[in-house]
């Protein structure tokens, strides 16, 4: 099944055209394995929507007497020969920066001319390989026009994904290799659905976390008692995290990741504690917490359950977005100020921040998007605090960006247990958006992504030995492994 919900009115039946919803190896070396904002004291109940790289060092002189000092290893080459390769990548070394008047260049910092170095900006793909194909005048190719050519570039075609999570593969066959296509136009995969033989005692949020290589999940649902909080060992045993209990109602969870522009640590976990605007903070070993660390300004915000997210984008400066029950959306800093965007009126679930890259996400670039499970909608919330409406025919209950290189793992209510996949199974659509829904209807997994013209979903098939979910809640990527499901970085499973 898919459906393709356009950007514009296009005469769709039912469309209003002012407040439109819308419808939706190099040489010797190995690859790697690899908004204004709101015064945040006074919030507004209306909110306005709008449309929507050997070193080959030149012939050496003759060796000199011992009492001379050797030749550095990276003394520029002088040979005045303007197609000299001394690594062989296929750039010359005119255009690596050999003679460049202030010295040759070390693009990655490690001590290496670029020149000389195979991988010039050490993500893991050769400069060989993106050294091709060279421009008409020989240069090589600058894929997405910002002035730094790939071999140089982190991200070469400026999707949001850097270039290490990328390769070399040409996932939807039309002839650029992915590190280098921004547009994402492979078939949705179908999905292998795996029971994860541990148990658990109602569990409803989960998330990845890092500072454990495990994942976190919270439990006892309604009262959060004896305890509240999980975490499951690759072994499939679960250990009880922090000794906060008394959690009510359901608990939603966002731990921080490494290299997040706030001075959050790696590992804390946000939750909500079941009281009206309230945000607990927990340390990322779980022994100390703050509860609450923030009560968001006013009353009747609604609770946290809505869901609660740690922006990796950069967009928004790394801040915790939050949605709440009540339909209203915050962003809150290291330090714990609050920063309201928008009141939308309406019960939230599922939340994300989405990569300024509108080549990528088109018109859901930067955005946070959250879901609406009783209406079916999608908003699309800007940093000024407007947003678009989008209706992807999926009642969310959660949203997730498809990592790479790590496991799906989903919290099946219906079952106690999780269910997971590997992430070979994701790898033609990392970076793409992933949409839950609770019902079961097939795998109730849905992808989005935008083809340049419009914002399509599609429903992950299930493979025919999957298992089918019951019921989901929350459901997240995560860099470990569990029992049935084996770490990304220890060993994989292939895809199905």
């Amino acid at each position: 099944m898919r459906t393709i919900h356009g950007l514009f009115c296009l005469g769709l039946v039912g469309c209003n055209p002012y407040k439109p919803e819308i419808e939706l190896n190099e040489g010797n070396l190995p690859p790697s394995v690899d908004e204004q904002p709101k015064d945040s004291t006074a919030k507004d109940s209306t909110a306005t929507g709008t449309v929507d790289s050997a070193l080959n060092q030149p012939a050496q002189e003759p060796a000199q007497p011992a009492q001379e000092p050797s030749q550095p290893a990276q003394e520029p080459d002088s040979s005045p020969e303007p197609n000299n390769d001394a690594d062989g990548d296929g750039i010359s070394d005119v255009h690596e920066g050999r003679d460049n008047p202030n010295g040759p260049p070390d693009t990655d910092g490690d001590g290496i001319f670029d020149y000389l170095d195979f991988d010039s900006d050490n993500d893991g793909i050769s400069d060989t390989d993106e050294g091709m194909p060279q421009t008409n005048q020989g240069l090589p190719p600058d894929s997405d026009g910002d002035g730094t050519p790939d071999y140089k570039d982190l991200d070469s075609d400026n999707d949001g994904l850097p270039d290490n999570s990328e390769t070399t593969n040409d996932s939807d066959g039309d002839g650029i290799r992915d590190f280098q296509d921004p547009m994402n136009d492979c078939p949705t995969p179908s999905l292998n659905l795996i029971a994860i033989s541990t148990s658990f005692n109602n569990p409803i949020g989960i998330d990845f976390h890092e500072y454990s290589n495990t994942v976190v999940m919270s439990v006892n649902y309604s009262s959060g008692n004896p305890n509240a909080l999980e975490t499951v060992e690759f072994d499939g045993s679960h250990q009880q995290f922090s000794n906060i209990n008394s959690l009510s109602n359901e608990v939603k969870i966002a731990t921080v990741r490494s290299g997040n522009p706030q001075p959050f640590m790696a590992g804390e976990l946000f939750v909500g504690n079941g009281v009206d605007g309230q945000i607990v903070r927990i340390s990322a070993d779980g022994t100390t917490y703050t509860n609450p660390w923030v009560d968001l300004p006013g009353s009747n915000n609604g609770l946290m359950r809505g869901s609660m997210y740690i922006d990796r984008t950069g967009a928004y400066n790394g801040d915790l977005i939050v949605a709440t029950t009540n339909g209203e959306v915050w962003r809150v800093d290291e330090s714990g100020n609050p920063i309201f965007l928008v009141d939308l009126n309406v019960h939230l679930e599922g939340l994300v921040t989405i990569p300024d890259a509108p080549v990528r996400y088109g018109p859901l670039a930067g955005r946070i998007i959250v879901g609406s499970e009783t209406e079916g909608r999608m908003y699309a919330v800007a940093a000024d605090g407007t947003y678009d409406i989008y209706t992807p025919g999926v009642n969310i209950e959660d949203i997730d960006l498809i990592s790479p290189r790590e496991n799906f793992f989903g919290v099946n209510y219906g079952s106690s247990r999780l269910l997971g996949a590997s992430y070979a199974d994701f790898e033609s659509v990392v970076g793409d958006i992933l949409l839950t829904q609770e019902s079961p209807s097939g795998s109730s997994l849905y992808r989005m992504w935008w083809d340049g013209v419009t914002v399509q979903t599609e429903m992950f098939p299930l493979s025919q030995s999957s298992e089918n979910p019951s019921q989901w809640e929350h459901v997240t990527f995560a860099g470990a492994g569990i029992v049935e499901i084996p770490d990304p970085d220890v060993g994989g499973i292939t895809p199905n």
